[in-house]
């Protein structure tokens, strides 16, 4: 397993020190998916290494959003290219190799704002939304090569910060995400495909 991450700092730290423990085998990389360049010599190497991938999970998220009116134009750009075009340059360079293998799992993380909106979810509302509707066309497309291609949307997860209430009266937990995700990539989730899962609590 291959986790890619953008930025380093405490929390991340934390975090990797977290998945190392559990997962001795998992080998970070440090690196910007919003740029072409650097997303197709991630994969080259990985393809030198023996690692191309069959399953590819996209979850990059925003963690602070701006009032619609103090959003500008950079803000937007910089937002909709770590959500939509980093899931997008992934999982363009991943169907290359994983057409060849006739069987890959993709899961694009998504978000309720994308279904519903939510107040002062504006960019992540846009970004997310366009990451559904990449992962239903693109379902379509690679369906013929064994590729399925599905949405995760997560709600509140329990966090230090959260605070989001949910119909359920309880914020959900990661071990709850990870599930459906392993559940998506497994052989018997092979005629799951365009999909947009929720799992939020019952919030949508």
């Amino acid at each position: 397993m291959t986790a890619i991450y953008l930025a380093e700092d405490e929390g991340r730290q934390e975090a990797r020190r977290e998945v190392a423990e559990a997962h001795p085998d998992v080998v970070f990389e440090r690196v910007d998916l919003t740029k072409s360049a650097h997303v197709v010599d991630l994969f080259d190497r990985l393809a030198e290494m023996g690692r191309s991938p069959e399953l590819l999970v996209n979850a990059a998220g925003l963690e602070t959003q701006p009032p619609t009116a103090f959003l500008n134009a950079t803000g937007l750009g910089a937002a909709l290219d770590l959500s939509l075009l980093a899931t997008f340059l992934t999982c363009q360079q991943a169907v290359k190799a994983m057409a060849q293998r006739r069987f890959a799992r993709i899961i694009n993380f998504a978000s309720p704002s994308a279904l519903q909106g939510g107040e002062g979810q504006v960019v992540d509302a846009a970004a997310k939304a366009g990451v559904l509707g990449l992962t239903r066309a693109l379902a379509r497309e690679v369906d013929p090569f064994g590729i399925t291609v599905n949405a995760v949307c997560a709600g509140a997860i329990r966090t230090e910060r959260t605070t989001q209430a949910t119909p359920s009266r309880r914020a959900g937990t990661a071990d709850e995400v990870a599930g459906m995700v392993n559940m998506l990539c497994e052989d018997g989730a092979g005629y799951i495909t365009g999909q947009c899962l929720s799992i939020d609590g019952g919030l949508t």
